[in-house]
């Protein structure tokens, strides 16, 4: 069966995530500065997600070596910026040069800190998209963030929620797990989302930000 299940994600990879050179690229710097970049299908459903929503300003907590910058920032409104954050000045060198082979640098706006210091400081409502994947124990954190930062209507993702099926194992309850554990169980609680985990990658939550009523 996980040989079959394996086969199976192969084959829908082939059709859907056809990863270029720069992908490819940046994929390898991911590898070598042992960032785990996310999968090529979960960039596929990011682009198109940032397609859909005709999203023109987004914001990527852990930009890692560039790999799902490229693929959301490929997704955007034609004068769309992203905003990426990481904390380790090496990680942003080599996003850097991803984004720059990718063709993309003017669309980018890099900003190096550790996220929960850089994000009070991005204006409310400023955002179409929020990608969350970084420090696994500060994502319920970053979702008051990102619920701020989101316009109503817009979409808040966020990677790594199935953690190699960790999350679904009680005996595992170390920082990381139970992060997650906690941003997935706020995204089905919270009257302003209407959510889904995908089981694209190593899972995919999606988030609409719900339209506020009208008097």
């Amino acid at each position: 069966m996980v040989a079959q299940a394996d086969a199976i994600a192969t084959y829908l990879q082939q059709l859907t995530a056809v990863e270029d050179e720069a992908l490819r690229n940046a994929r390898g710097r991911a590898a070598a500065g042992g960032m785990p970049p996310v999968s090529a299908d979960t960039g596929a459903v990011l682009m198109l997600v940032a397609r859909m929503t005709g999203a023109l300003n987004a914001v990527e907590i852990g930009s890692g070596a560039g790999y799902s910058g490229i693929w959301i920032a490929r997704g955007l409104a034609p004068k769309g910026v992203l905003t990426t954050i990481d904390a380790d000045a090496e990680h942003q060198r080599l996003a850097k040069e991803s984004y720059q082979e990718a063709g993309i640098p003017s669309r980018l706006r890099s900003i190096l800190g550790r996220a929960l210091d850089v994000l009070p400081r991005l204006s409310d409502a400023s955002y179409d998209l929020v990608f969350i994947d970084a420090a696994k124990e500060e994502y319920p954190e970053y979702l008051e963030h990102a619920l701020r930062l989101t316009v109503p209507g817009g979409v808040i993702l966020a990677d790594n929620l199935l953690w190699s099926g960790r999350v679904a194992d009680p005996t595992v309850t170390d920082p990381q797990t139970e992060g997650l554990r906690a941003y997935a169980r706020s995204i089905a609680e919270d009257d302003r989302l209407q959510s889904v985990i995908l089981t694209v990658g190593d899972g995919l939550g999606l988030s609409w930000v719900v339209l506020e009523e009208t008097p």
